[in-house]
């Protein structure tokens, strides 16, 4: 068996300190069951706030209902392995029908207490209440204090950008010699940078109750969307025979686009200078023959990709923090 290297990350000091916090509390205030508190805070502990607090809303609200129905049942039924298992299975579909089924392994806590209970009264059940409010709410109290994802996110932000670069550059390259092989980054190891860089975007939208959307998440999804048109150049890049005047005018343009993937106002004068390059191209001779015709044909299909290239991040405008 082989050990796995591993790091003490920043939710694992969370259940840590909570678990400790729960336990020492409940204590103090003299709870029966008061380790119990730590598994709640171990059960509730999320990777976002959003989350975090839906999670303390579902397992309090189940675990009330629990208290209400092991009641019920263990005080007119008795307290056996019969009654324990229909019980279960009573509680179970309540808890989906009112949509707080994430609450169940929490509530099987708060109802085994109740079991194991010589007698059900009511210091029982505001000790069971206790013992929820302590360790949901700890959970809760730790579940506010999130690491930023901000460094992440510019680290994704800059790796996606230095491949656009090194892409765009080698493509302007290929324009003057066709012969030349394109040495550029793996476009799935891009798109996979791409996919986890929106996932921890998405991630982020989460730590906040106020914000339902993220710049970064539209950020990369624009990214995401060139990325489909730089594979689309490649093909067309790939199959042009040889360079002419109008090779060497999309390869200045690409120099263009490779040298000001970064700036956010790059888009609108790499348009005009497009635009001025199929001007260009109409003042041309005419194709000699056939190979002549579909280069010239790839030069357009090739301005085309890349006008909505840099469409597409003209539309985006800058990326806001």
């Amino acid at each position: 068996m082989q050990i796995r290297p591993y790091r003490i990350g920043y939710r694992t000091l969370k259940t840590a300190l909570g678990m400790t916090l729960a336990v020492i509390l409940s204590k103090l205030i003299g709870l029966d069951n008061y380790a119990s508190s730590a598994i709640l805070v171990v059960l509730c502990t999320k990777d976002t706030r959003v989350k975090s607090v839906e999670a303390a809303m579902y397992r309090f609200i189940a675990c009330l209902i629990a208290i209400l129905v092991a009641s019920l049942f263990f005080t007119f039924l008795g307290t056996n392995p019969v009654v324990l298992g229909i019980m279960v299975l009573l509680f179970i579909p309540i808890t989906v029908m009112i949509g707080v089924q994430e609450g169940i392994v929490t509530s099987c806590v708060i109802i085994l207490h109740l079991f194991l209970a010589p007698k059900i009264d009511l210091d029982l059940i505001i000790n069971e209440v206790l013992l929820l409010i302590i360790g949901i709410g700890i959970a809760l109290i730790m579940n506010m204090f999130m690491p930023s994802l901000d460094t992440k996110l510019n680290h994704y932000k800059r790796k996606i950008e230095d491949d656009f670069i090194l892409i765009t550059f080698v493509f302007s390259q290929a324009l003057l010699d066709p012969n030349k092989e394109l040495n550029i980054p793996s476009f799935d190891k891009v798109e996979d940078n791409i996919k986890k860089a929106k996932s921890l975007a998405f991630r982020d939208v989460k730590n906040h109750f106020v914000r339902n959307e993220n710049s970064y998440y539209h950020y990369f999804d624009m990214r995401q969307e060139q990325l489909t048109l730089l594979i689309r150049m490649k093909k067309l890049i790939e199959s042009m025979q040889h360079s002419q005047h109008a090779h060497q005018l999309c390869s200045k343009l690409l120099l263009d686009v490779s040298q000001h993937v970064q700036s956010n106002d790059y888009s609108l004068m790499r348009l005009h200078d497009l635009y001025a390059i199929r001007i260009k191209l109409q003042t041309i001779d005419l194709p000699k023959d056939h190979i002549e015709l579909e280069s010239v044909a790839s030069v357009f299909q090739l301005l085309n990709e890349i006008e909505e290239y840099l469409h597409i991040k003209s539309e985006f405008g800058s990326l806001k923090k």
